[in-house]
């Protein structure tokens, strides 16, 4: 027979620990809030070419420190880099509609001053307006509110309802253990940024539905065995191998993808690392902890209820 590991003796420390986590989250959102990306709120996204000089390299910290009049703008090299032109993109905040342009005109004059009119070009603008970053908060919060509900209908249908709680609870879990990276880290938190949650989301359910079905299949296995921690704690040690092989293969990839890129894809890949440990980690502890706590209290409900029907059967009897 396979070893079986005490991962129960685990539950309450990992809750405990994963509350404050979480907590600190919550207190940086409140305190230091969520650094969104320009799509999330009013403001110009500018692309802009610049013909080098020979034998000089313009960088994107140049160009930011060339912004006389935009001390908050946001630069990054994009596209191609080539020895003679570089491309890069200029974001930032604006408080209305009616000054973008004079924004845009204020940008070019500093980049003029600084590179020569006749090296810059510029590519396009696009202006977001605030109805637009309102609406698409609204929708991001929407997406994820129902892909939750959808996968604990899927849960529920498949599993028992505590079960599917379980599942639930891990994957609230491993989206707010990245919010609290998003929101300690400043990473910027953008549409990439909810395809990590997403993709997370999918990852994790996937992981905690192997061990459900593990869990079920032992269940029935071992009719004659009362006690359910011991099935538990034999479920998550048959398929530890798997949960662990099936995240370190999968973070080949994600950090693979942290080394060697750059920009959001890299900001995609450092959510992503967290999000597979967090649900590697929610699958084995926080899901099973809250399955293994509502059959406690499901089991002192029974235990009451046999002890009150006791005590009225004696009183009935002794009248």
């Amino acid at each position: 027979m396979k070893k079986v590991i005490h991962f129960s003796r685990a539950f309450i420390p990992c809750a405990v620990c994963s509350t404050l986590i979480i907590l600190s989250g919550i207190f940086g959102i409140i305190f230091k809030g969520i650094n969104f990306g320009l799509e999330f709120k009013p403001g110009l996204i500018q692309q802009i070419s610049i013909d080098q000089p020979a034998g000089k390299n313009i960088s994107a910290d140049d160009v930011r420190d060339s912004l006389i009049s935009l001390r908050d703008a946001e630069v990054k090299e994009t596209g191609t880099e080539t020895s003679v032109r570089k491309t890069f993109q200029i974001r930032f905040g604006t408080s209305g509609t009616s000054n973008h342009e004079v924004q845009t005109d204020a940008v070019l004059h500093d980049l003029y001053n600084a590179f020569g009119k006749e090296n810059v070009q510029e590519i396009s603008t696009n202006y977001i307006g605030s109805q637009f970053s309102t609406t698409l908060v609204k929708n991001t919060i929407l997406l994820v509110t129902a892909t939750l509900v959808l996968i604990w209908l899927y849960a529920f249908i498949r599993f028992h309802w505590d079960y599917a709680f379980g599942a639930i609870i891990a994957l609230i879990h491993d989206s707010l253990i990245m919010m609290t990276f998003v929101v300690w880290t400043r990473m910027e938190f953008t549409t990439t940024t909810i395809a990590a949650i997403l993709t997370i989301i999918g990852y994790s359910i996937n992981a905690t539905v192997v061990i459900l079905d593990r869990l079920r299949e032992n269940v029935k296995k071992y009719p004659d065995e009362k006690n359910f921690i011991f099935l538990l704690n034999k479920s998550l040690s048959d398929t530890l191998s798997r949960s662990i092989i099936t995240t370190v293969t999968t973070m080949f990839a994600s950090v693979a993808l942290f080394v060697f890129t750059t920009g959001s894809i890299k900001d995609f890949a450092s959510a992503l690392n967290i999000g597979l440990l967090s649900g590697c980690y929610s699958s084995i502890f926080i899901s099973s902890g809250f399955i293994a706590l509502m059959n406690k209290v499901k089991n002192h409900g029974q235990i009451d209820r046999i002890k009150k029907e006791s005590f009225g059967f004696e009183t009935e009897v002794a009248e």
